[in-house]
């Protein structure tokens, strides 16, 4: 005869064994939160475009040219410029610096020592980053042909070397217009100084470089 209570017990005793070998479920994770994307701005900190506008200039004629091509940039709206003497330019210039243009006198059709020596400081000492930066180049020299040109392609190599994109002044708007590898100025003793057109064509290298600059890094 099957003791009732003894069997009931012993029920009662491995229901609550299997109940306490169950595993209590683990807590489901929140969803994960999705990836916020942070727009790109320049270094400037506020948000604008940065253009830095560095020359060499003994005499005030090259610095003349790059007052124009400041003006040109800064006509940009968005567009931030920094102008300086390049032995004045800092690493923090030129790491903030979404566009930098350069420009220089002509010594015997070249690049004079100073510019080069203190470009060379930047890309060899300075540990720049001038990669997808946009650059333009302007020249002043005292011949009609004298080496500007020169200068000014010597200035876009050593962009180019260091990974920048170039972008030189629109001569002619529209689908027939044309463009200009930079601008260049003559500046001796059978020429007026730096005229008006040649003012104009600074202004437009500075706001070409400054447009591509802000459309590139925006």
């Amino acid at each position: 005869m099957i003791d009732t209570r003894k069997t009931g017990a012993l029920l009662c005793v491995a229901l609550l064994a299997s109940v306490g070998c169950q595993t209590a479920p683990e807590p489901t994770a929140p969803p994960a939160e999705p990836a916020q994307l942070v727009p790109s701005v320049a270094a400037s900190g506020d948000g604008s475009t940065s253009i830095l506008v560095g020359y060499f200039s003994m005499r005030g004629t090259t610095e003349k040219l790059a007052n124009a091509v400041a003006e040109g940039a800064a006509g940009v709206e968005g567009v931030t410029v920094t102008k300086k003497a390049v032995r004045d330019v800092t690493k923090r210039d030129l790491d903030a610096a979404d566009g930098i243009i350069l420009g220089c006198p002509t010594h015997f059709a070249n690049i004079p020592g100073e510019m080069k020596s203190t470009i060379d400081h930047w890309a060899w000492k300075m540990d720049v980053n001038f990669q997808n930066k946009v650059g333009g180049a302007f020249a002043t020299g005292g011949n009609l042909t004298g080496g500007k040109e020169h200068v000014v392609i010597s200035l876009l190599l050593y962009m180019l070397n260091n990974r920048m994109i170039i972008a030189g002044p629109i001569y002619k708007a529209g689908p027939r217009g044309y463009g200009e590898i930079g601008v260049s100025a003559a500046t001796g003793a059978d020429d007026p100084g730096v005229s008006d057109i040649e003012l104009a064509g600074a202004r437009r290298l500075g706001e070409r470089v400054a447009t591509v600059a802000q459309r590139y890094h925006r």
